[in-house]
Order: C-alpha cells, then structure tokens, then sequence
C-alpha cells in the first residue's frame, strides 16, 4: 500500500469552483461517495455562509440534491466533476477530506499499487495539470493480519484482483487456495478494513494543511503537470 498528495488544477467546469471563487473561500470536502460512475455525494461545512451556499447550490444544473446535515453542514449529491471517478475506478481511496479552492484540489489517496496511482494521474491529467507531491509507502506490522488473511492480500495482489479492468475474479483465487469463495472475500475484506483504517489513522486528522498546501490552494500555479 502507498499513501499519495495529488495537487490538481481542474480544467473542467465544476459548481465547487464557482462556489468558492464568488465567496473567495476555500473549503474541506469529506464523506464523498461515487453514484453509479456519474454522481457523487459529499458534505462541506458551510460555516457562516450556509444559507449563500444552499442558495448557490439548489440552483446549479450540476446539482441534484441539497440536505442540511447540521447548523453548518451540507450533503449535496452532484454531477461529477471527473476527479473522484477516476480515483475510485483504480482502487484508489479517500482519506478523511479533500480541500477544495477554485479549479484547484488537494486529495490524500491510499492505494494498494503503484500501477493504479499511475492510472490515477494519466487519467486525471485529461481533466487538469496533476502534481504527486507526496508518495510514501505504507509498511504494515505482520501482527496486524492473521496468516490467512496475509495470505489471501498476496494471492489477490498477485493475481491481478486489483488490476483495472481484473485480471482474476474472486472464485478463481479462492480455488488457487482450496478455500470457498465466501471464505476469499471475508477474509480479504477484513484485511482490507484492518489495513486501510490504520493507514489512515496514522495521519493527522486535525484538518490543518501543510504550507504546501496553503501555497497551492492559494493558486501559485507552482505546479503544472510534473
């Protein structure tokens, strides 16, 4: 697994764009769920401007749904801009938030390889000028997962189960062990979860971005297809 900083310059017409630009904010995006390829769902905190925001969204023809979560924040269902997508359609996942400043985005991504970050940046470089700033492996302690479930990580990273599109389904793999195919996926997504939320526990969850960040979302242009 490797954790990754992407820095991107959207080049496509997105309503977050034109929200923060008109109120010259900068915002963190969280809970973001892709719908069926071509919507997503995600919450932002509004802070003082929530009735200006709902304003803003309800009317844009990017967005299909405005929901007050609490005082300050929305969950709103839109149409994709194009970067999430392309994130999740190569196994990679979101940490806790993503900021967003205009046309510019910041995501913290997990991912199981290096083929699939690469994929990430090809196809985001279609929609945008794409910076990795940031690539650090992710070394898990043996004692985190059983001998089974070891063992079933290595089988699906070998047999291409993370490929895009795969190259072996969970029944062939759980048979290369002699194992039920409900028995693969059990134990592989328990691996999964065990891995995944002590990767992500081990950042900073305090929603305070780095000077690199500050220096990108403020629109420095520092960083353009490297």
């Amino acid at each position: 697994m490797f954790r990754a900083k992407l820095y991107l310059d959207l080049q496509t017409d997105c309503v977050l764009s034109e929200v923060t630009n008109r109120w010259n904010t900068t915002f963190a995006v969280s809970h973001e769920e892709v719908i069926e390829d071509e919507h997503i769902t995600f919450v932002i905190d509004a802070e003082d401007k929530v009735e200006e925001f709902v304003d803003s969204f309800e009317t844009a023809a990017q967005v299909s749904s405005v929901e007050r979560v609490d005082e300050t924040h929305l969950k709103i269902t839109k149409r994709a801009c194009g970067a999430l997508p392309v994130i999740r359609s190569n196994h990679g996942m979101m940490e806790w938030w993503d900021q967003v400043n205009g046309t510019q985005r910041v995501f913290d991504i997990v991912v199981f390889r290096r083929s699939d970050l690469r994929n990430i940046v090809a196809e985001l470089r279609e929609i945008g000028s794409v910076h990795l700033a940031q690539l650090t492996p992710y070394r898990a302690s043996e004692t985190l997962l059983s001998d089974r479930q070891a063992e079933v990580v290595e089988t699906a990273l070998q047999g291409g189960y993370y490929e895009w599109p795969r190259e072996a389904d969970a029944e062939t793999l759980a048979a290369d062990l002699d194992i039920s195919h409900t028995t693969f996926l059990e134990h592989l997504r328990k691996a999964e979860r065990t891995l995944l939320e002590t990767a992500l526990n081990q950042n900073n969850r305090s929603g305070v971005s780095s000077p690199e960040d500050r220096q990108f979302m403020l629109g420095s242009g520092a960083h353009a297809d490297d």
